[in-house]
């Protein structure tokens, strides 16, 4: 199996399937894959921001239609909704665009979001912005540092693919492990 030749082929797959599971990650590794040449990056970094925008705006639906079901079903989403509603009145805006950049509220401040009635229109186009410049960011450190990561990979070329499938791993290893956490804890009294 070539690695170079499937992610060539597939690299817009693996930015939407690992953008559903882990964000930061994958768009850093899209970052990579078109520094390697494999996609151009404004075309990663567009995708990116595009599933990271539509994923927002199906939480914060979630939230706003299905809102106090959710509440009755997970108890610490209503302390963090309660957290972020003082804020929301003050920062609407900012809140918005910068959810996404707050590690372990991007999907319960966008469900927020919507059981706190924010306006659609505000949402649109401050949800927008912000998955715009997440991606930008992200995707860039992948690009740029691609270089460092080429060195790196060249020095170890002939294991390419076992590097690849342990930075998978890891990266699986620690989403395993966070859901494991949070899912404790939800049922920890």
């Amino acid at each position: 199996m070539d690695i170079s030749a499937l992610l060539q082929n597939h690299v817009y797959t693996a930015v939407v399937l690992g953008s559903l599971v882990e964000g930061e990650t994958t768009v850093v590794l899209a970052g990579y894959a078109a520094h390697q040449g494999y996609a151009p990056w404004w075309a990663v970094t567009l995708l990116a921001a595009a599933i990271n925008f539509c994923l927002s705006q199906s939480y914060y639906a979630l939230g706003r239609w299905h809102g106090e079901w959710l509440l009755a079903r997970v108890p610490k989403l209503q302390s963090g909704v309660a957290r972020m509603t003082p804020l929301l009145h003050r920062h609407r805006a900012w809140v918005i665009f910068g959810v996404r950049f707050i590690y372990g509220l991007r999907t319960a401040g966008s469900v927020a979001l919507g059981i706190t009635r924010v306006p659609w229109r505000d949402v649109v186009v401050f949800n927008a912005l912000g998955a715009i410049v997440w991606a930008a960011v992200f995707s860039t450190l992948g690009y740029v540092f691609g270089k460092a990561i080429a060195v790196a990979l060249n020095q170890v070329a002939h294991h390419e693919a076992q590097a690849l499938v342990a930075i998978f791993a890891v990266g699986l290893a620690w989403f395993t492990r966070h859901r494991w956490r949070r899912a404790r804890e939800a049922e920890l009294p």
